[in-house]
């Protein structure tokens, strides 16, 4: 399967019209071969094609090598990265949980098991074991027929075949309601006040107030799950979104500046060198080209 995978391939973020993302992706078009802490409803599930990233979940990290997978279940913070800097080549799979529930007796049986198994908030599937191995060549069945014009019928009965490996292996538990983390709530909310308001003015006050915390336990929270500051945070995202923009368009670069909430362009290329090593316009010759490459 990953021989046939490998001579289809093109780079690139396969946009479909079912509620799926399907991707082949690279780390080197990230800034800083990152891409940082978010959380969504859907599952999640990544096989590298090469090299080696470290996915964090919820605070814990751990490295995914060539042809080891990981199943990151819903609404889990977690993050993307290679700390060496290193390319990294892999195949993404998202889909929401609701595409399994044909009835609900189907999603008290069988969905709700898993996705309120509060002891896996991920899994690293590794190819020396059957039942893992089963779930990577599924997960790139779904990429490699992304092009078939019964895509949405082969993609579906893909993950109901993962499912049930997920379900066997993670779920074989008394189904019972996860109590989440009232740290964990408070952070995604943060993260999402952040996300939605990135581009305005936001000061920590802002930010404490969307998780309904105080400064320090703000402060702390960041720390702890994400290792940066709150700020820090909020600058990465807007220099994410700024790194999209400059790949993506051709606004100058002052006016991308003031889009992504930075005061002015010569704040945006002292944090854009100070954060990911490189000035706004080297970054935008660098990877001129590659902005299809991309979601």
């Amino acid at each position: 399967m990953k021989e046939m995978l490998e001579n289809e391939l093109r780079p690139g973020f396969d946009e479909v019209e079912f509620p799926a993302k399907i991707r082949r992706d690279r780390l080197s078009l990230y800034p800083n071969y990152a891409i940082g802490s978010h959380w969504h409803d859907e599952v999640e599930l990544l096989v590298i094609l090469h090299g080696k990233m470290e996915c964090c979940v919820n605070g814990e990290t751990v490295t995914i090598g060539d042809e080891e997978g990981i199943f990151i279940n819903s609404r889990q913070v977690h993050d993307l990265r290679s700390e060496t800097k290193s390319e990294c080549e892999y195949v993404i799979v998202r889909f929401h949980p609701v595409l399994l529930c044909a009835t609900k007796a189907i999603e008290n049986r069988f969905v709700l098991p898993v996705i309120e198994n509060e002891s896996y908030p991920y899994h690293v599937l590794r190819p020396d074991k059957e039942w893992q191995r089963s779930v990577i060549d599924a997960v790139l069945r779904v990429y490699y027929m992304r092009h078939e014009t019964t895509l949405e019928l082969g993609a579906q009965g893909q993950f109901f075949a993962i499912w049930e490996q997920l379900f066997l292996h993670l779920g074989q538990v008394p189904a019972k309601v996860r109590e989440a983390s009232p740290q964990l709530t408070q952070l995604k909310n943060m993260i999402s006040f952040i996300s939605e308001n990135y581009h305005g003015r936001i000061t920590l006050d802002d930010i404490r107030q969307a998780g309904n915390v105080g400064k320090t336990s703000c402060c702390q929270i960041f720390q702890k799950y994400l290792n940066q500051t709150p700020i820090t945070y909020l600058t990465m995202i807007r220099l994410r979104k700024g790194a999209e923009m400059l790949v993506k368009t051709d606004m100058p670069i002052v006016d991308i500046s003031y889009e992504v909430g930075f005061s002015g362009a010569s704040y945006f290329a002292e944090a854009f060198k100070k954060h990911l090593g490189e000035m706004p316009s080297e970054f935008r010759k660098r990877n001129r080209g590659r902005g299809e490459d991309r979601k």
